[in-house]
């Protein structure tokens, strides 16, 4: 009897250890899921009960399942076998750190139908995924109580059990139990909604489609609401708070607008009965595209409410146009595993540019939707992708814990950008062919790289869809390619691995679409070189060549000098020589290899000649900024005469050019209409029609009058005599805020403090308040460490349980914040000391940051000198330290 029961507890103890280190096993199936939930908005609580139906393809001892024992707790658990009955349960077992369930029952389970019953209750966190404490401020100043879900990725065994993983798609049956003043949405249409008492309403929800359980929503809410159709009657319904109904209803036809776009383009109907869509103000990203229920960045939904650059305005729009393309990248074809989460980031970055181009967003004055695809992607996937030890597209993962960290630059913006490539090289005609085929055949289905890559090499045969994309996707890094003119006809081209430095030697080959333009000879069809030396040959004697950027590539072009000294010159006479997305990638390659010594100061400098005849606003702001970037080089004696000849007046007179057309045509300063960096530029470089509405700005600020907020951010880097303000301005965020943007600028400039007591108590501000948005008080932290990094590199580490349980574990945030933290640090004693507390302490999603952060103090170290730490002019323990003993004393409650 000992040696049976010993050999059982072995024989569980090892399924539990196969368990944490696999996914789920394929031999249970779960088909169908009721839950019911029961909300109190009073204590922040709920209790569910969810059943939960599935089946058993082969004999098994154990089954297991997704709950988090460590966010709610399970108060009971049955399993109902196929004849009705209920199966007594030996043993449960919880791994809190992988949220795995495993039951074991007295007896084997036999293939066939069963259920699991569980109730259980938890907390409404205040955090940014599981089941999410929120709210919103409404016209008259007033906060409204709100709960909210975020499941992606791995986010939903913390809120109920659950089958949670992305293959295993189930028919979902809602029930939810709530205050009668508020009203409850989620993946289905309502079916019922009953008065249960006084206070109390009960809403039951339709049977979903078999749809991913991180893909489900729930809201609980007291909005109003606004509702339009698409063209084949699907409802499309934009919940909103009281003053933005006119924006709310421009949200709604704009998603309208996109899901019938998508239905014609990829010859599938929208699979789900209704689409809802609503802005929660503690989020952690753009938008998410829960199924029937897209949650967006509170701003976004209602961005006409607030004070929103005209980037900003078309980013929000662009997001909408994203979050609805999902419905059928990721959604109607949800993914088999994580590894491939570039199928639906990457295709839905890529898509959502495709649309805009053809017309969903009507809007054109925004600027031109291909260059925000650049400038979103192109730049800020090389910047990511740059490093040695930068990842493939495509990683293994043995479980869903590390699924969080995927959702980064290289899914959307060097996935976004392969698509690309292969509908350049295969045809636009093909192309939608391939799409067509893929969601006809995998609709609600799970499919992986396989499935789509084999629904494109059956429709062409001229270029192998799997090999090309293996090719990039399989492989970290990008190359660069260098140029050179051999003779009056020919060049000669050469690739290798691209880093900062170029001190990394690897045998890698990219195959890269090429294809060439000069002055005599136009671009011509795209062909693959995939060797590490090549050529090409014009068909005419020409004086300088580019690269034809429309093609998709992934890469830097490096020129030889003397082409890029008559390319500038041919630029001088006529920039739309080159289109503007052609401009806008020759500059971006430019500055890149000017920052890493490729290019020479006076080539850059002349280059830069022709940007006064220069008409995209984005070209120009890029250049603008590559000054302040550059300035330790362009200031240096040898440097300087060209820099004031060539650079910077030129961009004076457009900016003056810029701002008298503006005041002429509006009579007022409208921000909605250009570009903020002409306000701030202006400004700084004492542009007269700028510095005279700066002052006007300051004139009404301190007298107490009320100002536009935009307006004083850009007045607030420039003036120190605002700056001294500080309380005054300080004030400002202990304010419900009605828009997560117009904090950020008051923030954003707050934090330009020197003083570092008034750092500190910013920093302590951040963590302590419950006004705050929980996104805004990661962007503090980074905003306080641009400033001062040692100062908030201590304080971080003394609050790094706080930071961890509220960003650890999410998408987006904490890889962006261990970045932000250790890039300014300067010394080897702070990256000894940043080394020494990551042994010890979990990175969660923040791996990647933490090693650009390493990256860059290595880089600062080298860069120049620094006085040693023991001399610092500043002490910053010490300052911490009387913070932390006047902190507990109380003076600083006020």
């Amino acid at each position: 009897m000992i040696k049976a029961t010993l050999l059982a507890l072995l024989l569980t103890l090892l399924q539990t250890l196969s368990v944490n280190s696999t996914r789920l096993s394929r031999d249970v199936l779960p088909s169908k899921q009721l839950l019911h939930l029961k909300f109190d908005l009073e204590q922040w609580r709920y209790e569910g009960r969810t059943e939960i139906l599935f089946d058993v393809k082969k004999r098994r001892n154990t089954i297991w399942l997704y709950a988090s024992t460590k966010h709610y707790k399970i108060v009971g658990i049955n399993l109902i076998d196929q004849t009705g009955k209920t199966r007594k349960i030996a043993r449960a077992i919880s791994d809190r750190k992988k949220k795995i369930l495993l039951l074991r029952p007295q007896s084997h389970v036999e293939p066939g139908q069963y259920k699991i019953i569980a109730r259980f209750h938890g907390k409404i966190r205040e955090a940014l995924q599981g089941m999410i404490k929120t709210g919103y401020v409404d016209s008259r100043g007033h906060k409204h109580k709100q709960v909210t879900t975020h499941f992606e990725p791995d986010k939903a065994r913390e809120a109920f059990p659950c089958f949670d993983e992305p293959s295993f798609r189930v028919r979902i049956k809602l029930i939810v139990e709530h205050p009668a003043t508020h009203n409850t949405n989620s993946a289905a249409p309502v079916k019922s909604r009953k008065r249960i008492c006084e206070k109390r309403v009960r809403t039951e929800f339709e049977e979903t489609e078999s749809m991913s359980v991180y893909l489900l929503a729930i809201n609980v809410h007291d909005m109003g609401k606004v509702s339009v159709k698409s063209g084949r009657g699907i409802p499309v319904t934009v919940l909103t708070p009281d003053y933005a109904k006119k924006e709310a209803l421009r949200t709604a036809n704009l998603a309208a607008r996109s899901l019938d776009f998508y239905e014609k383009y990829l010859g599938v109907n929208y699979p789900f009965k209704k689409l809802d869509i609503i802005g929660i103000f503690d989020f952690n990203a753009g938008g998410m595209e829960n199924i029937g229920m897209i949650h967006l960045m509170y701003d976004c939904a209602y961005s006409g409410s607030f004070a929103l650059s005209p980037r900003n305005e078309l980013y929000c729009r662009s997001v909408i146009v994203h979050e609805v393309s999902h419905m059928w990248f990721g959604n109607m074809v949800s993914l088999k595993w994580w590894e491939d989460l570039w199928l639906k980031e990457g295709f839905a970055r890529f898509i959502t540019s495709y649309a805009q181009d053809h017309g969903v967003i009507t809007d054109r004055r925004h600027g031109d939707h291909e260059l925000q695809l650049i400038m979103r992607g192109y730049y800020a996937g090389i910047n990511d992708d740059k490093f040695r030890f930068t990842k493939p597209v495509r990683q293994k993962l043995k479980d869903s814990y590390g699924a969080a960290a995927m959702f980064n630059n290289l899914s959307y913006a060097k996935g976004s950008w392969i698509l690309r490539a292969v509908l350049k090289l295969i045809g636009e005609a093909n192309f939608q062919k391939g799409l067509q085929k893929y969601f006809k055949t995998y609709r609600l289905k799970s499919a992986d790289f396989n499935d789509f890559t084999g629904c494109f090499d059956k429709i062409t045969s001229t270029v192998s869809v799997r090999d090309f994309m293996e090719n990039w996707l399989n492989e970290p890094g990008f190359p660069m390619v260098k140029i050179a003119k051999d003779k009056h006809k020919e060049i000669s081209l050469t690739q290798s691995r691209y880093t900062p430095k170029g001190n990394y030697k690897t045998n890698q080959v990219w195959l890269i679409p090429v294809n060439f333009k000069s002055n005599t000879e136009p671009s011509t069809k795209y062909k693959l070189w995939g060797a590490k030396r090549g050529r090409h040959i014009f068909s005419k004697p020409f004086k300088w060549y580019v690269h034809d950027t429309h093609s998709a590539e992934f890469a830097i072009y490096l020129y030889d000098e003397n082409n890029m000294k008559a390319l500038s010159k041919e630029l001088q006479r006529n920039p739309k020589v080159l289109s503007d997305v052609q401009r806008t990638v020759y500059t971006l390659n430019l500055i890149e290899n000017y920052d890493n010594g490729r290019v020479s100061t006076s080539t850059f400098l002349d280059t830069s000649r022709y940007v006064y005849r220069e008409t995209q606003g984005d070209i120009i702001e890029r250049w603008t900024l590559a000054l302040l970037h550059f300035k330790n080089k362009l200031f240096l004696p040898e440097n300087r005469h060209n820099f004031e000849r060539y650079f910077k007046h030129v961009l004076i007179a457009h900016i003056e050019y810029s701002m008298k057309k503006e005041i002429q045509e509006t009579k007022d300063w409208n921000v909605k209409k250009y570009y903020k960096w002409m306000f701030y530029f202006g400004v700084r470089w004492r542009v007269p029609a700028a510095r005279a509405r700066a002052k006007r700005v300051i004139r009404h600020f301190l007298s107490g009058k009320h100002v536009n907020i935009v307006y004083l951010s850009f007045v607030l880097r420039v003036y120190r005599r605002i700056r001294r303000s500080w309380r005054r301005i300080f004030h400002l965020l202990k304010w419900y805020p009605r828009s997560i943007h117009e904090y950020q600028i008051i923030l954003s400039y707050v934090c330009h403090t020197e003083d570092p007591k008034q750092q500190l108590y910013i920093l302590n501000f951040s963590i302590t308040s419950q006004i705050m948005p929980r996104a805004i008080k990661r962007k503090t932290v980074c905003y306080v460490a641009s400033r001062n990094p040692e100062l908030t590199w201590r304080f971080f580490k003394r609050n790094y349980g706080y930071y961890f349980s509220m960003y650890g574990e999410s998408q987006f945030s904490f890889d962006a914040l261990l970045a932000c933290v250790t890039e300014n640090l300067e010394t080897r004693r702070d990256y000894e000391d940043v080394k020494r507390f990551f042994r010890n302490h979990s990175t969660g999603t923040g791996s990647a940051g933490l090693k650009r952060g390493l990256e860059s103090i290595r880089k600062n170290m080298a860069a120049t000198k620094r006085e040693s730490s023991s001399q610092r002019k500043t002490d910053y323990d010490e300052i911490f330290k009387k913070f932390v003993k006047t902190l507990n004393s109380g003076e600083l409650s006020g």
